[in-house]
């Protein structure tokens, strides 16, 4: 292999590492201060250290991970404070998200948005957690495509990545998959009928609900989370 092909590969084997790591770590299969460990991760995906190092140093700069004194990286345990700001950050983003979404959303994204919810209600009905955050992840993506503001979305989908993983166990949890779920139906009628002055409550009614829940899993539930 030429060093022009190395080098035109090495972006690609970065997004691999990372898609890898994010997935692990929103899922909890790499749990909260979970250490990771370069040498593991570069023979399980088959690469060298250099690519997952450049992953790990962007998933610390975005608050997924942290690094020890003695450069070790582990799995970052959110704060409560970091919640609440996290939870402050989102309901300014989704609001401008969602109302320039309903602004800007054609029919067959309006279809789809209506279905995808029809879908997280079913599988919260089956206590189906998998699927339920598929089509969770689903909506948001329409969202993001339609409202096209790829630096708005950009702050969006990192600000939720950090507590995704919480909000998701905490939803369980308190079996508040069905709510969050009609919770969602409010918003894409809203931004279906393009509703605007309805959009904001929904989501601040949503937001307060995900911090609420998140603060008392981290609160009451510490040792379940590590």
């Amino acid at each position: 292999m030429t060093s022009k092909t190395k080098e035109s590969q090495a972006p690609s084997l970065v997004t691999d590492a990372y898609d890898y790591l994010v997935e692990a770590i929103t899922s909890f299969r790499l749990p909260t201060n979970a250490p990771i460990s370069e040498n593991k991760l570069a023979t399980q995906l088959g690469i060298s250290r250099t690519p997952i190092r450049q992953a790990l140093q962007r998933l610390e700069s975005e608050g997924l991970i942290t690094k020890s004194d003695s450069s070790r990286f582990s799995v970052a345990l959110i704060t409560p404070k970091q919640v609440e700001e996290a939870c402050d950050l989102l309901q300014i983003i989704d609001t401008y998200l969602f109302t320039k979404a309903a602004q800007n959303l054609d029919k067959k994204e309006a279809e789809e948005l209506i279905a995808i919810t029809a879908q997280m209600i079913k599988a919260a009905e089956n206590n189906d957690k998998d699927n339920w955050s598929k089509a969770d992840t689903q909506f948001h993506n329409i969202i993001i495509r339609a409202a096209d503001n790829q630096t708005v979305s950009g702050l969006a989908v990192v600000t939720r990545r950090k507590i995704q993983r919480f909000w998701t166990r905490s939803a369980v949890y308190e079996n508040r998959l069905g709510s969050c779920s009609k919770e969602h139906e409010v918003l894409a009628q809203a931004i279906v009928n393009k509703d605007l002055s309805a959009i904001e409550p929904a989501v601040r009614a949503h937001i307060s609900h995900m911090r609420s829940s998140i603060l008392r899993i981290l609160e009451t539930a510490a040792g379940f989370l590590t």
